[in-house]
């Protein structure tokens, strides 16, 4: 199987990891293409091949490949280099972005991304977002409890793609005034260093809003943060607008309480998310769309 991976945009280094995974845990030939590697927002994000139309080795690489796996738009790119490549569509944008119809009539199979609210708009069958526990770990950390919030939107709540930047803000420093805890604001940082802030912090906020989850919830687990959600779903710890500075101030009075939902954190995810794992409805998907027995 030779399986190519396109992005125009690198929606927060999902495809990136799935590409990493399919290398690192399968005999498949894999190549990952981007059309772009960042955002005007300052983050940016690692590839394996940029397109433009003087790099060869990407244009082999959609050649010489079986099956497309596209993600969220269809580039005139895919219509002139298409000849007999099956196309697996997946989708992750809330609302739903640019082209979507057309690469949802080019592609031989649909899917979207396995998160709540996803799901729910596509009404399509997910795959999960992939990422190597074996690769993220935890480190040591300091003595005061560090609270991480990494927004990727200023949406206010109400919006679909709301993380409740300025009210998770309001909330963030009325606990800083009652106790003695550092904030770390993460925004607007190239991957790695997103990631490095990530790991040093005790308690991981997501997504407080709108009841889905994200890449930072299955981050924050690899890094064995206390991951808060709208979102009743194991490992979770719930939160919402109304209940998160109670929550906080709660889990910042109880540091031996903060050191074991930590480990249940970093267990879950190993037992539960690994890319061995994971990868198989991928796969399965894959071979299905070729016709492959085996």
């Amino acid at each position: 199987m030779k399986i190519c991976i396109y992005s125009k945009t690198p929606l927060a280094a999902s495809p990136w990891e799935l590409y990493k995974a399919l290398k690192k845990y399968t005999n498949h030939e894999v190549a990952y293409i981007n059309e772009r590697n960042r955002y005007n927002d300052g983050r940016i994000f690692p590839f394996h091949l940029l397109w433009n139309s003087n790099n060869g080795t990407a244009s082999k690489a959609l050649d010489e490949s079986n099956l497309w796996h596209v993600h969220n738009y269809l580039s005139p790119v895919l219509t002139q280099h298409k000849n007999s490549q099956k196309v697996l569509a997946q989708f992750h944008s809330l609302p739903r972005l640019g082209n979507w119809r057309e690469l949802m009539s080019f592609a031989d199979a649909k899917y979207t991304i396995d998160q709540p609210l996803q799901l729910k708009e596509y009404n399509l069958k997910g795959l999960p977002n992939i990422i190597d526990p074996d690769e993220y770990r935890p480190i040591k950390r300091q003595s005061k409890v560090r609270i991480a919030f990494a927004p990727t939107t200023r949406a206010s709540a109400g919006s679909i793609i709301s993380k409740g930047y300025y009210e998770v803000k309001g909330r963030l420093d009325l606990v800083a005034s009652k106790r003695d805890v550092d904030i770390e604001w993460i925004e607007r940082l190239p991957y790695e260093e997103n990631l490095k802030r990530k790991q040093r912090s005790d308690i991981l906020i997501d997504d407080v809003v709108t009841g889905n989850w994200h890449r930072t919830s299955l981050e924050g687990l690899c890094f064995g943060c206390i991951v808060l959600n709208r979102n009743e779903s194991m490992p979770f710890v719930y939160a919402d607008l109304d209940s998160l500075e109670a929550t906080l101030i709660n889990l910042v009075d109880n540091v031996a309480n903060i050191r074991c939902l930590q480990e249940y954190s970093r267990l879950w995810i190993l037992q539960n998310w690994h890319p061995i794992e994971r990868l198989k409805p991928y796969i399965s998907a894959y071979k299905e769309l070729l016709d492959e027995k085996n």
